[in-house]
């Protein structure tokens, strides 16, 4: 019986020893409900529908490069419908020359050179540029007012032209400045609008005999092609692969140019040209 209070006092140790333990488990509701609250927000979150469609971004329209912009070109051009005056002087034997002056129209077809320079920093969307066309030979040798009458034959003119100009250029050297300023992108390419003038002289000078043949009938064509277009133009820079790989603000870029364009001015006037080149492109 003396036992007893032993067992008694072993049992009370054990549910001391036991109450530290169940402590701790007063707070498990509350870590419970917070970790139930993260995971509902993360479900919310993850619940957000996200857009089928985005929106596509803006292409950027800043300018390709802050630094200056050098290309050189050759191409063609073709004028479909070139409107140009003359002024045809033909001296007789014993009769004061002759002067007869209009306009005609023809097609005209022509090689040309040149280059354009883009302007650095804040003038960057503007380029500078001019071509030289070497000339060629005049597709209508008419030269006389129609319905006007003559003392000599026109059709004896005309053929003499023809066989001395046919593979001669009637045509000189043609100077052509313009300025270009950047207005947009069409499928990669920028695209520039600007005012370009086109400045060309032609001459036919020869003698032909007369239709009895007793006299040569000398003769003095000038022709004068001056105009001012309204210009417009595609171009497409190609880097080489070598600049491709350098950092892009520390590198001097370089490679092929392609350019094609239509120009319309005066006197009904209308030109389409191409060309092809290279670019050297200066970092700012």
């Amino acid at each position: 019986m003396k036992r007893f209070p032993g067992k008694q006092a072993g049992l009370f140790l054990v549910a001391l020893s036991m109450r530290p333990l169940a402590a701790p488990a007063m707070n498990s509701p509350q870590r419970s409900e917070a970790e139930a609250q993260r995971s509902a927000s993360v479900s919310e979150e993850s619940a957000v529908p996200e857009p089928k469609n985005p929106r596509p971004a803006k292409p950027s329209r800043e300018a390709r490069t802050r630094g200056s912009d050098l290309s050189l070109l050759i191409g063609f051009s073709v004028l479909p419908s070139a409107s140009y005056p003359y002024d045809t002087r033909v001296s007789l034997p014993g009769v004061t020359p002759l002067r007869y002056s209009g306009r005609q129209r023809s097609l005209a077809l022509g090689l040309f050179a040149g280059g354009a320079f883009t302007l650095p920093g804040s003038l960057r969307r503007i380029s500078l540029g001019a071509f030289v066309n070497p000339g060629g030979p005049v597709l209508r040798y008419r030269v006389i007012p129609d319905g006007v009458s003559t003392p000599f034959s026109k059709q004896s003119l005309y053929s003499d032209i023809q066989v001395r100009y046919s593979f001669r250029p009637g045509w000189g050297v043609a100077y052509s400045p313009f300025i270009e300023h950047d207005v947009g992108f069409l499928h990669g390419n920028r695209v520039r609008a600007g005012y370009q003038y086109w400045d060309q002289v032609g001459a036919y000078t020869g003698s032909f005999v007369s239709t009895d043949g007793r006299s040569t009938i000398n003769y003095n064509v000038r022709l004068n092609l001056r105009s001012h277009f309204f210009r417009i133009s595609v171009n497409d820079y190609v880097a080489s692969q070598d600049d491709a790989a350098m950092p892009q603000r520390t590198k001097r870029r370089s490679g092929m140019i392609q350019q094609w364009g239509i120009t319309t001015g005066t006197h009904q006037t209308i030109m389409v040209f191409a060309a092809i080149g290279r670019f050297w492109q200066s970092a700012p």
